[in-house]
């Protein structure tokens, strides 16, 4: 048989093993990664997704808040925006902090700071949250400052983490490296065929 017709190709058998061994060691490197950073649980709960807002224009003091976050278990940023209400002119609060508690009692409230961040119209507030279990949690805003101030409450649901982790990745990468094992196989059944004949 002419080598233009061989199967699998000589060429396309060797880049196909060249990728799956660098694929597998890439997988490798990122499962050595992570578990050399399991000891950290703060890592391990990171969060992944796009903010959702929890809580839509509630009327605080003077103001028209909103609040968005990310309720999955683990450490995230949670967003205060502020709007004047009634078509006032806006005055950012001199100080804005938020409150997290499960609604099970078993913790006390944590009460963190937010920081200004730059928009071009209103307020916006973000600080660094953590919900350390998949469970509801009571969330409470106070907003202070010279044109007045108040709090809000409401409740979130935190839910687990659900991003894909080191061995999904490994485990996707499966179809390929066997792909890469049939072609190697077959290229070794072919030489050898060739050696004999």
């Amino acid at each position: 048989m002419p080598d233009n017709l061989a199967w699998p190709p000589p060429n396309v058998g060797r880049a196909l093993l060249i990728f799956g061994v660098a694929v597998a060691a890439l997988a490798v490197h990122v499962v050595h990664m992570s578990g050399a950073s399991a000891h950290s649980h703060e890592m391990m709960m990171s969060h992944r997704g796009a903010p959702s807002r929890i809580v839509r224009d509630q009327r605080v003091g003077p103001y028209l808040a909103s609040v968005w976050t990310d309720p999955e278990v683990g450490h995230g940023p949670m967003y205060v925006v502020l709007e004047a209400a009634d078509g006032r002119a806006f005055t950012p609060p001199s100080a804005v902090r938020v409150g997290v508690a499960p609604v099970s009692g078993r913790l006390p409230e944590a009460l963190h700071d937010a920081h200004a961040e730059p928009v071009r119209r209103g307020g916006r507030f973000m600080t660094d949250v953590m919900f350390d279990r998949a469970e509801r949690w009571n969330l409470r805003v106070v907003i202070d400052g010279s044109a007045g101030g108040g709090q809000l409450t409401s409740q979130v649901n935190a839910v687990p983490n659900v991003s894909p982790g080191p061995f999904v990745l490994v485990l996707s990468l499966l179809p390929f490296l066997a792909v890469g094992v049939v072609w190697w196989r077959a290229a070794v059944a072919r030489r050898r065929s060739v050696a004999l004949s």
